[in-house]
């Protein structure tokens, strides 16, 4: 693609990482908030960790569904662009009404409010983004090209949390959270219309691949099934910090609620600093080798994420915390970055032909949104069991075992060198896009 049109695509990521990241950071805040905070409960935080859960199992469900379907769609408007562009509205609209829930208390019917929600939510954005990421091993070539593109895609995905913790913050406090869903909401869905329609997607003429036979395609991959499970694994591990980021800043660190979208502008800021030198280091030492040295870093950092507030040095809870949100900037860049660049690597490499990016990016998002659930109940029952002073100390340890569990999995992966994407005709004006 040429370089403007590069951009536009990546741009997507933007709404689906504000729509999302304000999910995850706040859920949990609004609707079980901390006793500190002097805000009502909305859902009790076990059963909050199931209605999420709920909602990831409604996503898991249907991620294969919306796969197969978009893999053998054929249309005017191409396989992936029509699920984008009915979709984004859709999940934007089911966002705003996240924050209102039926009362301002406790009850039953919240709880069943906010599972449907969710559930919805999560199917509508496995709707769009499976279509979306399955175009880049499309419109991309194997190499710096796919490696540069999924660097701006990993920028995009930082504005849009940047924007998701700043302005979240600033909107909730200021105006409320139902405002803030109503203001936020459409900005989630114009960047993945743009990118919807800034990409050319080209006439498919093979086979419509049977789901069964995609399944075995998908799965008799070594270096998918690999790939998989270490990034479950880790997957999980971060899921259940990031769920926690604002209670975390609020009770370890002892910052004020707008201060979140400050301490998590910091992470921000570093991540984007550094994606050039992740990206450079994915061309020097291969896309596997240099995501496994990024999960051994934040291994590292997630013990002293744990240990805020108690350092044996002369500073504040507030600057240990900052300092963490700091180094974590490298690894996360390439956590951001490299994964789905491995996981187009691997699609090409399968199918003889046959067209299943879909369903490898759903898989992907079957299994990751399993991990997710997973970790979401894990926080809830562990908030439950220990109270938020010392559950939010043994979440970071918890996570730092998923994460070590990932790289001794990633170990076994076959090495970059020798591994050739598998050729694929292209049109004649392939060169336009």
């Amino acid at each position: 693609m040429p370089p403007a049109r590069r951009a536009l695509y990546a741009f997507g990521t933007f709404g689906s990482s504000l729509l999302q990241q304000v999910v995850l950071l706040w859920l949990f805040y609004y609707y079980a908030p901390p006793p500190s905070q002097g805000l009502p409960v909305l859902v009790a935080p076990a059963l909050l960790g199931i209605a999420m859960g709920i909602g990831r199992f409604v996503d898991a469900a249907v991620d294969p569904l919306v796969a197969s379907w978009s893999d053998r769609h054929r249309g005017p408007g191409g396989r992936r662009r029509p699920f984008i562009l009915v979709g984004a509205p859709l999940l934007a609209l089911v966002f705003a009404l996240i924050w209102r829930p039926p009362d301002a208390s406790a009850t039953t019917a919240n709880f069943i409010y906010l599972s449907a929600l969710l559930g919805l939510f999560f199917l509508l954005f496995t709707l769009v983004l499976n279509p979306y990421m399955a175009l880049l091993p499309e419109v991309t070539r194997p190499g710096r090209d796919r490696v540069t593109t999924a660097a701006w895609q990993t920028i995009f995905n930082l504005a849009g949390s940047a924007v998701a913790f700043v302005a979240s913050a600033q909107l909730a406090a200021r105006l409320g959270f139902p405002l803030m869903g109503l203001i936020v909401a459409p900005f989630g869905a114009l960047p993945l219309l743009t990118a919807s329609l800034a990409v050319r997607e080209h006439p498919v003429d093979g086979e419509r691949v049977p789901f069964r036979v995609a399944l075995r395609l998908v799965f008799g991959s070594r270096r998918f099934r690999i790939f998989i499970t270490g990034f479950a694994a880790l997957w999980m591990g971060l899921s259940m910090v990031n769920l926690s980021l604002a209670l975390i800043v609020t009770v370890l660190m002892g910052l004020p609620r707008g201060a979140v979208g400050t301490v998590l502008g910091v992470s921000v800021m570093a991540t984007l600093l550094t994606t050039p030198l992740v990206t450079a280091a994915a061309h020097r030492l291969g896309t596997h080798r240099a995501l496994v040295l990024a999960m051994g870093a934040a291994g590292v950092l997630l013990p002293l994420l744990a240990g805020v507030g108690r350092w044996p040095v002369p500073v504040s809870p507030a600057v240990q915390g900052y300092a963490v949100m700091a180094l974590a900037g490298p690894p996360l860049a390439a956590l951001f970055t490299l994964p789905n660049t491995l996981l187009a690597d691997i699609a090409q490499t399968v199918g003889d032909g046959r067209r299943i990016e879909g369903m490898f990016f759903a898989f992907q998002g079957l299994v990751l949104n399993g991990a997710t659930s997973l970790a979401s109940v894990v926080l809830g029952g562990v908030l439950a069991a220990f109270g938020y002073d010392l559950g939010l100390r043994v979440v970071p340890l918890l996570a730092a075992g998923c994460v070590a569990a990932g790289i001794a999995v990633f170990r076994r992966f076959p090495s970059d060198a020798g591994v050739r994407p598998r050729a694929r005709r292209r049109p004649r004006d392939a060169r336009s896009r």
